[in-house]
């Protein structure tokens, strides 16, 4: 049966459930639209309005704000390319930016209203960057909708762009700015009248007198509280409309009782005035707000610069070898570009001519230029130093490098680690608390002394406004995920940060994390002599062309076959081999794979060669030749395992490889405990089992062949170079490929957990201490404006010490 809209009357479209109820009776809405201008009807008291009326509007789109009609534009394709992502699962995910977030309650309200939404799947906000992710299902909901949902919330959103953040930010400053400036400017001339005042009360001024200055300060008030205080206004009013109590709530109760009850005494030409207590107000709380607002604009200058460093325009080599400048945007895949000394590499790609140097600092945090020869890939957004290079472009747009880095660091930013969503609780209970405390003493102090309750009352609304206790837990996991990246280091879950610290066994895979993982094919001993070299070669990398695995990028490079093989049905059982069709079956792998395998045993040789790594090749029949690698250590890997022993951690080797092997590398490192010729899932289970015994475990690997322990761990952290980031799904990840970062990450790790547990303690302390004088009368309204505004600055200043610090 076909459901009408009872607001506009127009037909409800199928699977679309809206409603709001109307003298207690739901009633169904067929858009986000009626259901908004329907429950402000509701809202303002004019619910007649729907028994008396005599016709339906003629459009139902007529009675929206002009402004949520232009949002349905964005449900446009061709409009959301720059900003919206498909997932695999058939879902979006838009990157927007938030207007009007003036406190991490303003976060939990925007991601608890919209995860409500149906159709929507994931919110995240970020209060440093006011970048947010947000996941929806389509038909379910669209894109408009959702800007809807947040615009009647009280905010805005926009696409993301750098432009457009910096614009906003830009504006943000200016605005902050001249807020403070009037705020200040006015504020004095108060502050000044309000000394004559005290003294004149002391001296006997003149009723005249004193009423024209109540007057004057009244006029020069005005704008103070009514601009200067605006958004401390507005963002109470959002706060209470949508019955989430946030940081301005009780700021603006202590400034509108004060207000008012000035307003009264200088009507009424009696009584006391606080127009200075309330100027006080408002110029420290902006001047607070504005230097976390620069604080936080610090912690996040990586990603700025990060999403800012790509040219917009770039030189194309077309097919008849001309040069043509062109929007960086408009390249290809296949592409030809010249990048000249000194000019920033437009996109991914690979070298076809010339040999440089490249910076690639800002991406893997290596300070030294790193030599680029032809066949070489180099990452969009590092610096060519020396000489042209012409390269073919071979990722563009979102999947290049940066794009995967920026999407890291975005990802990591909007993840509200365990101590944040603490910290969040428990600013939500004190609100509420607060506003309790405020009332019971006013009611004492009305009662005991009427002539103090109100200035009593207001300083213990503003006082112990727990926006220290709010700010704590963000501003630091912010700087430190800024300070990370300055080192090649991409933290992905901010839960990691805590983790890392807590961790007291460090687990370590071998191949590429304690070794370079260039494996080295240097001798291959021929068992069937019905084989030559290159025929096992080209068998060899015929079933390793599609791993991952180092021994199968060795074998690949070795293998120099101008016409190669193709094997089929290649099937990888991940720790011990591989298996293919090549005109019959055949195996390569471990011994004992390959035993499992083949009808003829593995015969060991001369002990020779125990301390390489080795793999052998056979088919269903025969053993045919036994492969040996070559592995060297890292050159710091030493140093890190001596600096956490020195820490008192628990370091255990697990790796894949032969006991020989691992044994030797073992010894050279000074690793006591080792685990050899482990399965993947045998590394799983050994995970599993220290956890059992108590130990909080990070793994340390490739990330290729380690993904069950990774998932086991209770902290994963991958070795990778840049260009391998999407491939892996860990905690966090060395871009730059260096087992010494490991020793700096915790260095950062445990800076930042101090500085949490100070941050946390200090304005614990503050706001419990404060409240006890605040309401026995012992502080005036001003100094608790100043004691509220430094709190909250002393906060983000200790924050802004982890990126200031230097851990080498």
């Amino acid at each position: 049966m076909q459901i009408d809209c009872f607001h506009c009357g127009e037909p409800v479209p199928n699977g679309l459930d809206l409603s709001v109820v109307i003298d207690k009776q739901p009633q169904a809405m067929c858009c986000y639209g009626c259901k908004a201008v329907a429950e402000q009807i509701i809202e303002f008291g004019l619910s007649d309005y729907y028994r008396h009326r005599t016709s339906l509007p003629q459009r139902p789109e007529s009675l929206v704000p002009e402004d949520l009609k232009k949002l349905t534009a964005f449900n446009n394709p061709q409009i959301q390319l720059e900003f919206v992502n498909d997932n695999d699962d058939a879902s979006k995910e838009a990157k927007l930016i938030i207007e009007g977030i003036s406190c991490p309650a303003c976060v939990w309200l925007i991601e608890s209203r919209l995860s409500n939404l149906k159709g929507i799947k994931h919110v995240s906000v970020n209060y440093s960057t006011q970048r947010s992710r947000i996941c929806w299902q389509e038909p379910d909901i669209s894109l408009s909708d959702i800007l809807t949902a947040i615009t009647q919330l009280g905010y805005s959103a926009l696409p993301y762009n750098h432009k457009q953040r910096e614009l906003i930010y830009d504006n943000e400053r200016k605005s902050q700015l001249i807020r403070l400036g009037i705020a200040g400017l006015f504020g004095m001339q108060v502050m000044m009248i309000a000394i004559a005042l005290y003294f004149g009360e002391a001296s006997g001024i003149e009723k005249q007198y004193r009423i024209f200055f109540h007057w004057i300060s009244l006029l020069l008030t005005l704008p103070v509280l009514f601009y200067s205080g605006r958004p401390l206004l507005t963002g109470a009013y959002r706060d209470i409309k949508n019955k989430r109590p946030g940081m301005d709530v009780p700021i603006a109760l202590g400034l509108s009782i004060a207000f008012c009850s000035s307003l009264w005494s200088t009507l009424q030409n009696s009584g006391h005035v606080y127009y200075d207590s309330i100027v006080m107000f408002v110029f420290f709380i902006l001047g607070g707000r504005y230097f976390e607002f620069m604080s936080r604009r610090k912690s996040t200058a990586y990603l700025d610069k990060v999403s800012s460093i790509l040219p917009l325009t770039a030189t194309r080599v077309n097919a008849d070898g001309n040069h043509e400048i062109v929007e960086s945007n408009t390249l290809s895949i296949s592409d030809q570009v010249l990048v000249k000394p000194g000019e920033v590499i437009p996109v991914d790609g690979e070298i076809l001519q010339g040999l440089s140097s490249v910076n690639e600092s800002l991406i893997t945090g290596e300070s030294m230029p790193v030599t680029k020869t032809p066949g070489m890939h180099v990452i969009g957004g590092s610096t060519n130093i020396e000489s042209p290079l012409f390269i073919k472009i071979t990722n563009i747009g979102e999947h290049t490098v940066l794009s995967n880095i920026t999407r890291i660091i975005d990802k990591a930013s909007s993840n509200k680690a365990a101590t944040v969503l603490l910290a969040n609780k428990i600013v939500s209970i004190f609100i509420v608390c607060l506003l309790i405390i405020a009332g019971l003493t006013a009611l004492y102090w009305y009662q005991a002394d009427q002539s103090q309750w109100l200035a009593i009352t207001i300083t213990v609304l503003v006082v112990s406004c727990p926006c220290a206790l709010s700010l704590a837990t963000p501003t630091a996991f912010s700087s430190a995920a800024a300070t990370l990246m300055q080192y090649g280091i991409a933290l992905i879950n901010n839960d990691a940060i805590e983790k890392i610290a807590k961790s007291d066994c460090f687990v370590f895979d071998k191949t590429g994390t304690l070794t370079k993982g260039e494996l080295e094919l240097i001798q291959i001993n021929i068992v069937d002599t019905n084989f030559k070299r290159e025929e096992i070669l080209s068998i060899a990398s015929a079933l390793e062309v599609a791993s991952e695995h180092p021994l199968a990028k060795a074998i690949v490079n070795a293998s120099k076959i101008s016409d190669p093989i193709r094997a089929n049905h290649i099937e990888n059982f991940p720790g011990q081999g591989i298996s293919g069709e090549i005109e019959g079956t055949w195996y390569i792998g471990t011994e004992k794979f390959i035993n499992e395998h083949c009808s003829e045993n593995v015969v060991h040789e001369p002990d020779t060669n125990a301390s390489l790594r080795k793999i052998v090749l056979a088919n269903t029949n025969s053993i045919i030749a036994t492969l040996y690698f070559n592995d060297e250590l890292r050159d710091n890997s030493k140093a890190l395992i001596h600096y956490l022993e020195k820490q008192g951690k628990k370091i255990i080797l697990m790796s894949g490889d032969h006991y020989s092997i691992v044994n030797r590398v073992a010894d050279k490192l000074g690793i006591n405990v080792r685990h050899a010729e482990l399965k993947p899932e045998d590394k799983l289970n050994s995970i599993a089992h220290l956890q059992q015994q108590g130990h909080q475990v990070c793994m340390i690997g490739d990330g290729i062949n380690d993904a069950p322990a990774f998932a086991q761990a209770d902290v994963a952290i991958a070795m990778t170079d840049a260009s391998d980031i999407t491939k892996l799904n860990a905690d966090v990840l060395l871009l730059n490929n260096k087992i010494e970062s490991l020793k700096t990450m915790l260095k950062i790790v445990t800076k930042t957990n101090g500085t949490i547990h100070i941050n946390f303690t200090w304005a614990l302390a503050y706001n419990i201490t404060a409240l006890p004088f605040a309401i026995t009368g012992l502080i005036t309204p001003w100094m608790a404006a100043l004691g509220m505004s430094l709190s909250s600055l002393i906060v983000v200043i200790n924050a802004t010490k982890i990126t200031t610090t230097d851990y080498s």
